[in-house]
């Protein structure tokens, strides 16, 4: 074996105290950052992946949003079309009227083309008799004479159908709803010699109907028919035929094969919009619901395509479909694993469809709204993320395994010039002594000091350190945006619960008074429907309530601002407590603006006050007539048996006879107060209030004459009321009618007017006496007040209580020397 120099000795000591540590330092660094990376791509991959099966149960949620608001609609054109006359021309513009648009392939299986046409809302509309005959019907916009008499379903479009018969039994107010209705389409029918459902162009499509049911009445409660509203089926296939959860978001037809589609299913489970037709729920030709798919379904069933799905009978596909729908009719929603009749795996949100009207009251679920992603699509932003990471870390390995080799090879050149300095002086004294030895003894050497490695070891053992102290760091920092991601999410949903709750309307306002958000309350306050993605001016958000936006300050509030409003609408009156907060975030400033209805407590207070001050009132002039009234007896029969003692007096006769006549007017006075103080009940029953005016006109028609006073009548043939006291409300027309009379001595003009508006009745009655002056305006209700010389003030007094016994309302305007004007609102429900 060769015998190595000391300079090389040194050479490979040096290299391997300084490289070996080095490599197992890579080795270690490269271990722990593996590690790190699949630390860092596992937690990427699972937040994404709840990232994007919370953004699908989000979108789920929308869309069961969107179909019950439809829902509502539908509801609220009912109502609408039962108020409206009963003739075709009416129920062509209602079918004209309501339309929306959708997005449907045309063309043939060749040469497919897009389009966006608007169709009826309503694909048929119909009144039917009390008999069950359709007195009207319209059908796809055309009026059909072909009526029928649908109280026997045979005779019905899908010759089952029990709509009628359902809707004629609810009570008032009430609507029958159907669950989808509509021939089975089978696969062969769709197909149509295609493979699949994208290519099915020329194929038959599925035609169906919701039907929408509501029994109508006349004014004596009797049924007057029903009136019937059918939802077309291509409006519910709009909210799921179009989803995607790919890049694309919206197609005009998904792919069933991918998994990437949605699906809508009712509260029994059947599928009831699908990109696959047959597995909609339909009737065969005999009006029979078609069997769902089940585990035991025969094979010619199958292979021809009836067999459409119900989730509740699907556990042998996967058993996550039985759990979906369970979880729906409980109104929850989630994400689940399934797999579809095609054999696709995915992932498949689902939400409810909250509605709780006909046979979905029970639950109040109408159905529920599904969308699924193919478990590749749906992992495909986690695992681009993922394979980012790999990438980054591929890159810093190579980077630092670079690093590495540029290090040995400094380490190798630095060692060898280091071994070189060590060695080199021993050489360099060999030499100069063997100079020596041949003589030269004057020789000189000159010896250069070795180079110091500290520096470099040290430079290592600082990378090494480093890098351990990075990665905790980074672990830890990690573990606190997870707590921290966990907490904010916590307080988010705790506010948004209680400001969503909460019974007073809270809006915010940026600095240019536009509304960024506003809770619930707000919404029903304001008589806010809809929801706007954009922020809009604070006037639009109160454009149904002028007055609120004018009462509001303009100028900016550096303080609390709070003020009370009141308004009229329909004739009531309204009263809200506005409040304006300043609210800062950040470099931003607004106002957060609280509405608070205050109309029943001020109405309640106002009423409790009256009623107080009434039966004190009451009470008072009860005890004083009962005290009174015997006295006055006594005196009545004394002055009488002296008066007829008196027959040779006639002048002191004349004068008891006129102290008679003053009892007399006394007495009168003591009952109208026992009349006031003990008011029967009001006993409201349905009536004719037109009758009951013209018999009161009637009493007082010869003072009219003789006070040349012209009478001016608009009052209809008919004005039906549900619920009013016709002796009652007689004497408080008379009431008015004989202050009008009064305050025309010297003649004048009368007008009488009634008419049924929203709701309710109004009575007009004005007349062209000699008016009341603003400061007594205020007090012509209160008992015991006159303007005129003779009398007891209880008139308009007992007027306003009768009015008020009726739910109604009584408001004066008058002007001194012009008139007087008094109006009268009765509500039909008997509710102010």
């Amino acid at each position: 074996m060769p015998r190595l120099s000391f300079h090389k000795k040194v050479l490979y000591v040096f290299c391997g105290l300084t490289l070996v540590p080095l490599i197992i330092l890579a080795i270690f660094a490269g271990q722990s950052l593996n590690t790190v990376e699949q630390l860092l791509r596992v937690s990427a991959i699972e937040a994404l992946d709840d990232q994007a099966a919370e953004a699908l149960e989000l979108r789920a949620i929308m869309v069961a949003n969107e179909v019950r608001t439809l829902l509502h609609r539908v509801e609220n054109d009912l109502g609408a079309l039962a108020q409206l006359p009963v003739d075709p021309k009416t129920y062509l513009w209602f079918s004209q009227s309501h339309s929306r648009p959708i997005w449907i392939r045309t063309g043939t299986n060749a040469e497919p083309r897009e389009e966006r046409p608007t169709i009826r809302l309503y694909s048929e509309l119909a009144f039917i008799g009390p008999d069950g005959m359709e007195r009207l019907r319209v059908v796809d916009g055309v009026l059909v004479e072909d009526l029928r008499n649908v109280s026997d379903p045979a005779n019905t479009t899908y010759l089952t159908e029990t709509y009628f018969n359902d809707a004629r039994v609810l009570p008032e107010g009430r609507v029958s709803i159907s669950h989808v209705t509509g021939w089975h389409v089978s696969k062969q029918a769709q197909l149509a010699g295609v493979e699949t459902p994208e290519e099915a162009i020329e194929g038959a499509s599925y035609e169906g109907v919701i039907r929408f049911a509501q029994p109508v009445f006349t004014e004596d409660h009797q049924l007057k028919g029903v009136v019937l509203l059918s939802l077309d089926h291509h409006h519910l296939m709009e909210f799921t035929q179009h989803i995607s959860p790919t890049d694309e978001r919206f197609v005009v037809f998904p792919s069933y094969q991918s998994g990437n589609y949605a699906f809508m299913f009712d509260n029994e489970g059947w599928i009831i919009t699908h990109p696959k037709f047959w597995d909609i729920r339909g009737l065969d030709e005999d009006g029979h619901l078609v069997p769902p798919y089940t585990k035991s379904s025969s094979p010619e069933s199958i292979a021809s395509g009836k067999i459409p799905y119900n989730l509740r009978e699907a556990a042998f596909i996967h058993p996550n479909y039985p759990k979906v729908h369970q979880a729906v009719l409980g109104g929850r929603s989630g994400v689940v694993d399934v797999t579809n009749v095609g054999g696709s795996q995915k992932i498949m949100a689902f939400a409810p469809i909250l509605f709780d009207s006909g046979p979905y009251a029970e639950k109040g679920v109408f159905g529920g709204i599904t969308i699924g992603a193919e478990v590749k699509q749906f992992h495909k932003m986690a695992e681009s993320a993922s394979l980012n990471i790999r990438l980054l870390y591929k890159a810093f390995l190579t980077g630092a395994w670079v690093l590495i080799g540029l290090t040995t090879m400094l380490v190798v050149f630095v060692a060898y010039r280091l071994s070189h300095n060590i060695t080199g002086p021993l050489s360099t004294l060999i030499a100069g002594t063997q100079e020596m030895a041949r003589g030269k003894l004057g020789t000189q050497v000159k010896i250069e000091s070795p180079v110091e490695i500290a520096e470099l070891a040290a430079a290592f053992n600082t990378m090494a350190w480093q890098l351990k102290e990075r990665r905790e760091r980074l672990l830890k920092t990690l573990a606190v945006l997870r707590r921290s991601r966990k907490e904010i999410k916590q307080e988010r949903d705790f506010k948004q619960t209680i400001v969503e709750n909460v019974e007073v309307g809270i809006l915010t306002l940026d600095s240019s008074q536009y509304v960024t958000s506003l809770n619930g309350a707000a919404r029903d306050i304001l008589k806010i429907n809809e929801e706007s993605v954009d922020p809009l001016p604070l006037d639009v958000t109160l454009s149904h309530f002028p007055e609120l936006y004018e009462a509001i300050p303009q100028s900016v509030q550096p303080e609390r601002w709070s003020e009370y409003t009141s308004l009229e609408r329909n004739g009531r009156s309204l009263t809200y407590r506005l409040t304006l907060h300043p609210l800062s975030s950040g470099r931003e400033y607004g106002h957060i603006l609280t509405i608070e209805d205050l109309t029943e407590r001020v109405s309640s207070r106002q009423q409790m006050a009256r009623l107080e001050r009434l039966a004190s009132l009451g009470r008072l002039s009860a005890g004083i007539a009962h005290e009174v009234r015997n006295p006055l007896t006594g005196i009545s029969l004394l002055l009488d048996e002296l008066h007829d003692r008196m027959l040779a007096r006639p002048g002191d006769q004349g004068l008891i006879q006129r102290a008679l006549q003053e009892i007399e007017r006394l007495e009168g006075l003591v009952n109208e107060l026992l009349n006031f103080a003990s008011m029967p009940d009001t006993r409201l029953v349905p009536g004719d209030l037109a009758v009951a005016l013209r018999d009161t006109l009637f009493l007082v028609s010869k003072q009219f004459e003789k006070q040349r006073v012209s009478l001016h009548e608009d009052v209809p043939v008919e004005l039906l009321h549900p619920r009013m006291d016709s002796d009652r409300l007689k004497q408080a027309i008379l009431n008015l009618l004989t202050n009008a009379l009064a305050a025309m001595q010297d003649g004048g003009e009368l007008w009488v007017a009634a008419q049924r508006v929203v709701n309710g009745i109004r009575l007009t009655i004005r007349d062209t006496g000699q008016g009341i002056s603003a400061d007594r305006l205020a007090l012509i209700f209160e008992p015991f007040y006159t303007t005129k010389g003779a009398g007891t003030g209880l008139g308009l007094s007992i007027t306003h209580t009768i009015i008020t016994s009726h739910g109604g309302h009584i408001e004066v305007q008058s002007r001194e020397g012009k008139g007087t004007e008094f109006r009268i609102f009765l509500p039909d429900s008997g509710q102010k």
